[in-house]
C-alpha cells in the first residue's frame, strides 16, 4: 500500500503527470445534509433506494441502459492496521471525492458502508460506453493518495450490473454487481468484471451455498479442458482445466455462477484441491492425445496464502505420477512487494519444478516487476478483454506488441487468452505470441469431446490460424 516516502503536497501528481481536479473541493467538505455521508461526501445507501427506481423507470422508457457499479477497496484494512484510522478516513474521504468528480449530472454515488461504495450511472449511449466510464473511474481511483508525507496506492475491485440484463430492481442489481465484484477481487487487485446475469434470490442463494458444501463429497464437480496451441505451428501444447458443477437441480453451472460464492464461504480451497488432483489424474489421457502437453489449473490467492499448498502438490504429483514440469499453476499477478510467505512459496514451487503463469495480465496495473523478481513466473496470459478489441483498435495492437516484446526480453512466454476470431489469431501470430487459446480455436470440453476435437483439429488448423 505504501509506495513511497516523503513527497511535497501539490495539485499535480508528479509520477503520473495528471492534474487532480477533485482536490479543489476536498477542503470545502460535504454539505450538511442528513442524506449525505459526512466522511466521503457521497449519499447514504438509502439515497440509492429512494432515487434509483426513478432512474430505472426512465431507462425502461428511453431504452438507454443504466448500470450499477459496486466498488471495494483492495487492502484497505492494511491502511487502518498500519497507519491508523485517521489515515483510513483520509483515504475514504479522497475516494469519495474522486467518485463525485467522475459522476455526470443526474448520476448518483453512495457509500454503502466501510470501504464499499456504489454508483448509479446513466443513461448510457451504448453498452461500450460502460467500458469507457469504468475505465475512467479506475484510472482516477488508481492515482496515489497523499496522506501526510506518504503516497498510498489503493486498488479498487469493481463489479457492474446493467438494468434489464442483470436485474430489474436496485436490490437485484446490487446483488448482481456484488457477485461480479467478488469475481473481480478473486482475479487480483484493480480488476473489473461484468455481471453474468441475474443472481438467485436470497433463499436460492442459501440453498446453493448448502449444496456447494456437499458438491465435492458427492462428486458433482468435474473438469472441462480448453486447448492451447502454439502460436506459430498450431500444435497442441497444453490444456487449461476449468471447473464445472453438475448441479442435480440447476444443471451444469459455470465458474461465474458459483466460484464467487465459494470465495466468500471458504469452499474455494477444497474446490481448488479437487481441480488440481483431477487434472493430474486426467493428464495421462491428455498426454496420450497430445504428447508432451501440460495441464494448467487456476489457483486462488486464498489457497496460496493458506499454507500447505506445496506439501499437497508434492503428494499429489507423486501419487498421480506426473512430472512437476507438466503442471502449470495459473495465478493472479503478485504484488510488487510480496510478503515473505509468498516469496517462500514461489521459491518452493520453483525448486519443485512446477511452472507458474500470470493470468489476466494487462487488465489493470500490471507490470513486469513480479516476473523479474520471481524466476518461477515464466508465462503470462494476456487478459481476454484486451484480445477482444485487437481486431479494430490500433492502440490495443501496439499495447499487445509492447507487452510481448517486454516479456520476451525477460525470457517469459506469452499466451493470448480469449481468441475469438481469425483476424485476432492472425494479428497475434504476427506479433509473436507463443500460445493461443480461445473458443475460435477450441471450446472447453470434457475428455470424450476433447478427443473428437483433437481428431478434427489438423483439418481446421490452417483456416483457424489464417495460415
Amino acid at each position: 500500500m505504501v509506495t513511497g516516502a516523503a513527497a511535497p503536497r501539490t495539485d499535480v501528481d508528479r509520477g503520473s503527470r495528471r492534474w487532480l481536479p477533485w482536490r479543489r473541493t476536498t477542503n470545502a467538505g460535504p454539505p450538511a445534509d442528513p442524506a449525505v455521508d459526512t466522511l466521503s461526501g457521497l449519499g447514504h445507501r438509502t439515497l440509492l433506494s429512494e432515487r434509483g427506481p426513478a432512474a430505472l423507470s426512465a431507462s425502461k422508457r428511453s431504452g438507454q441502459p443504466v448500470a450499477v457499479l459496486l466498488f471495494d477497496l483492495d487492502g484497505f484494512k492494511h491502511v487502518n492496521d498500519t497507519l491508523g484510522h485517521a489515515a483510513g478516513d483520509r483515504v475514504l474521504e479522497e475516494v469519495g471525492a474522486r467518485i463525485r468528480a467522475c459522476l455526470r449530472p443526474g448520476e448518483l454515488g453512495v457509500r454503502l458502508g466501510g470501504d464499499e461504495f456504489a454508483a448509479l450511472l446513466g443513461p448510457l449511449d451504448a453498452s461500450r460506453t460502460l467500458d469507457q466510464r469504468v475505465g475512467e473511474l479506475l484510472d482516477t481511483l488508481s492515482v496515489p493518495i497523499r496522506v501526510d508525507d506518504l503516497r498510498l496506492s489503493v486498488g479498487t475491485s469493481v463489479g457492474s450490473a446493467v438494468y434489464g440484463t442483470d436485474g430489474r430492481t436496485i436490490e437485484e442489481l446490487l446483488r448482481a454487481a456484488d457477485q461480479a465484484m467478488y469475481v473481480a477481487k478473486a482475479s487480483g487487485p484493480g480488476q473489473w468484471r461484468r455481471s453474468q446475469g441475474p443472481p438467485a434470490d436470497d433463499g436460492d442463494a442459501r440453498r446453493l451455498q448448502q449444496d456447494l458444501r456437499r458438491a465435492v463429497d458427492l462428486g458433482q464437480l468435474l473438469l472441462h479442458y480448453q486447448p492451447q496451441v502454439d502460436g506459430w505451428t498450431g500444435a497442441v501444447t497444453g490444456f487449461e482445466a476449468l471447473v464445472r458443477w453438475d448441479h442435480p437441480r440447476l444443471g451444469l453451472l459455470l465458474p461465474g455462477q458459483f466460484i464467487p460464492l465459494a470465495e466468500r464461504n471458504g469452499m474455494i480451497a477444497p474446490i481448488t484441491l479437487f481441480a488440481l488432483d483431477r487434472a493430474l489424474v486426467d493428464h495421462a489421457a491428455l498426454a496420450r492425445m497430445a504428447p508432451g502437453c501440460s495441464v494448467s489449473v487456476n489457483v486462488s490467492a486464498r489457497i496460496m496464502m493458506g499454507g500447505g499448498l506445496l506439501r499437497d502438490l508434492e503428494q499429489m504429483l507423486e501419487r498421480r505420477g506426473v512430472a512437476p514440469s507438466d503442471l502449470v499453476l495459473e495465478i493472479t499477478e503478485p504484488a510488487a512487494r510480496p510478503t515473505p510467505e509468498v516469496v517462500e512459496l514461489f521459491g518452493g514451487l520453483r525448486r519443485l519444478g512446477c511452472r507458474m503463469s500470470v493470468h489476466g495480465f494487462g487488465s489493470s496495473q500490471s507490470s513486469l516487476t513480479g516476473l523479474w523478481q520471481h524466476s518461477a513466473l515464466r508465462e503470462v496470459k494476456i487478459d481476454p478483454s484486451i484480445i477482444q478489441s485487437l481486431g479494430d483498435d490500433a492502440e490495443t495492437e501496439r499495447l499487445v506488441r509492447a507487452m510481448v516484446s517486454a516479456a520476451h526480453g525477460l525470457g517469459v512466454r506469452v499466451v493470448a487468452e480469449g481468441v475469438e476470431s481469425r483476424i485476432a489469431a492472425q494479428r497475434l501470430r504476427s506479433i509473436g505470441c507463443d500460445g493461443l487459446q480461445g473458443h475460435w480455436l477450441g471450446a472447453p470440453a470434457p475428455l470424450p469431446e476433447l478427443q473428437r476435437w483433437l481428431e478434427g483439429w489438423p483439418a481446421l488448423r490452417s483456416h483457424r490460424l489464417g495460415l
